[in-house]
């Protein structure tokens, strides 16, 4: 595209801007709240995702083993499984001493036999399927019992799966929202220029020609939308970090620059292919002369 024809596509974009001045406005405040509120679920779902990674970082899997169990061959053999990260062996006797320095009781096996089994401690990798993990440990040899955050685990699962449905849901909602206010937020544009657009045409017009200065217009509100649109939420999620470091600094929270230079990229981006897309479906129906 030569520069000329470019600033005329611009030119032509800003008038139609301008000439719906209200609707436009009207717009870039409607397609700022959707993506406001489609980047706040971004910010909660990557922080749920955060904060099941590190729940897996401290979970531990605890292996208890029969008497005549092979401690050594077992850890080999957990080992292998994907998922694990490291295994340390816990003697029933290295169990009975952390017992008496936990509960300030000397000797609390004194009267008796030892009642403790060996254990192996599983420390998980990222990636780990703490389920598929579990079932493969149960199918070894010389397992007494396998015992782990099964509670908390479940619900950590559940709560993530419900947060991704309902975002995938309303992204899905508020893509159409977007695409329906920059469509007719267009086609005021489109209808007052019909005429004009006719006669281009059949004075041997192209459809791009015709079509660029409308898609510049939506790529435009998209813009301007999706950058107030990371302004407010960059600004409001700094605030809401120091807010609960202050409340609750035991609350983990994905490290604000990465987190915002994710959202900047993904709302800018989502801004102009809603614009785009909004502009074709607008026009298209025009084009037919």
């Amino acid at each position: 595209m030569k520069l000329k024809t470019f600033w005329y596509f611009t030119k032509e974009a800003s008038l139609g801007l301008i000439r719906n001045g209200i609707m436009s406005f009207t717009a870039v405040f409607t397609i700022t709240l959707s993506l406001v509120i489609l980047g706040c679920f971004y910010i909660v779902m990557n922080n749920f995702a955060y904060f099941a990674d590190l729940a897996k970082e401290v979970l531990e899997i605890r292996v208890y083993l029969k008497e005549e169990a092979d401690p050594i061959t077992l850890q080999t053999e957990i080992l292998k499984f994907s998922g694990v990260k490291d295994v340390k062996f816990v003697s029933k006797l290295d169990g009975a001493k952390w017992l008496e320095k936990n509960l300030g009781i000397k000797e609390i096996f004194v009267t008796e036999d030892n009642p403790l089994p060996d254990m192996i401690n599983i420390k998980l990798a990222e990636d780990a399927k703490v389920k598929n993990l579990v079932r493969s440990i149960n199918t070894l040899e010389g397992i007494e019992e396998v015992e782990y955050g099964k509670t908390f685990i479940e619900a950590m699962l559940v709560i993530v799966r419900i947060v991704w449905i309902v975002g995938i849901s309303l992204l899905a909602l508020i893509g159409l929202v977007v695409l329906y206010i920059i469509a007719n937020t267009i086609k005021l544009t489109v209808i007052a220029r019909r005429k004009e657009i006719e006669i281009m045409k059949l004075v041997g017009a192209t459809d791009w020609f015709i079509r660029w200065p409308f898609l510049l217009e939506g790529i435009f509100l998209g813009l301007v939308s999706s950058v107030v649109t990371a302004v407010i939420l960059s600004k409001f999620y700094v605030f809401i970090g120091q807010y609960i470091k202050q409340i609750a600094p035991f609350i983990p929270l994905v490290n604000a620059g990465e987190l915002i230079n994710q959202l900047v990229m993904i709302v800018i981006a989502s801004g102009i292919i809603f614009g785009i897309i909004g502009s074709v479906f607008s026009i298209k129906k025009f084009l037919r002369v």
